[in-house]
């Protein structure tokens, strides 16, 4: 029935995804969590700095330290953000008194990689019990390419059915499925070091009810939010386009 054929498209749509693509433009990516704490919200960077120090041992003060803590924590743009950054060889972890985000080292190395470093560093983290609840999470992917993106994806912005020149443009709009939030920012007068190109930002995120186990269930969660990420980014790409790219299925 129409129903069934319905749900038969979605399926092979999102199946039909590539795993990766050899030219990557993934110039960021982060996996973050917030939540409410267990112990005195400032004592969370000094369990978790000892926890991982041998792996991360290097230590940066963000600049929001600059900023008087009566700011930080009333203003609301300011009370999820992290503190201070941890890095090694590999990836980094930002720690705050209610939020770690967990970044990928460039050049991006694949979901199967990076995966691996997320689950382990939550599991030793609920670990430590310093974690009461999980409150949202967020899963958030930067592209950059050097061209015009509108000009390669599937998007059509229309004033008075008249197509409009995309020239300096900026589009942001937020899709909804599955439990998950998606904003899409598209951009083509982004700038990257010396060069010129176009950003497609991903910020892929849910948010959850006290009730929810997250912790005992954050593997299974973060997958479906990686993979409501993936299909919002080849979603927007045309077929040829994205053949230039050298999709691996």
């Amino acid at each position: 029935n129409k129903e069934s054929h319905e749900i038969f498209v979605i399926l092979y749509t999102i199946m039909d995804r590539p795993k990766r693509i050899e030219k990557c433009p993934i110039v960021d990516a982060v996996v973050e969590i917030r939540f409410e704490s267990s112990i005195n919200p400032n004592a969370i960077f000094g369990i978790v700095f000892n926890e991982f120090k041998n792996h991360y041992p290097n230590v940066e003060a963000l600049p929001i330290l600059q900023l008087p803590e009566p700011l930080r924590t009333k203003d609301p743009g300011l009370q999820f953000k992290a503190h201070y950054k941890i890095s090694g060889d590999d990836n980094s972890i930002q720690i705050g008194p209610n939020t770690l985000v967990i970044g990928a080292k460039m050049p991006y190395q694949g979901w199967e990689t990076f995966s691996k470093e997320i689950f382990d560093i939550l599991h030793r983290t609920f670990n430590l019990n310093i974690i009461k609840l999980v409150t949202r999470l967020g899963i958030r992917y930067i592209n950059f390419f050097e061209l015009d993106i509108f000009k390669y994806i599937n998007l059509d912005l229309r004033i008075n059915d008249r197509k409009i020149d995309l020239t300096n443009t900026l589009v942001r709009t937020e899709i909804e499925n599955a439990g998950f939030k998606s904003i899409l920012q598209i951009a083509n007068n982004a700038k990257m070091t010396d060069k010129s190109g176009s950003l497609i930002d991903v910020d892929t995120f849910k948010t959850y009810e006290p009730a929810h186990k997250f912790n005992s269930n954050y593997v299974d969660e973060i997958n479906q939010g990686h993979l409501e990420e993936k299909e919002s980014f080849f979603s927007l790409l045309n077929p040829e386009f994205l053949n230039t790219l050298n999709p691996i299925y």
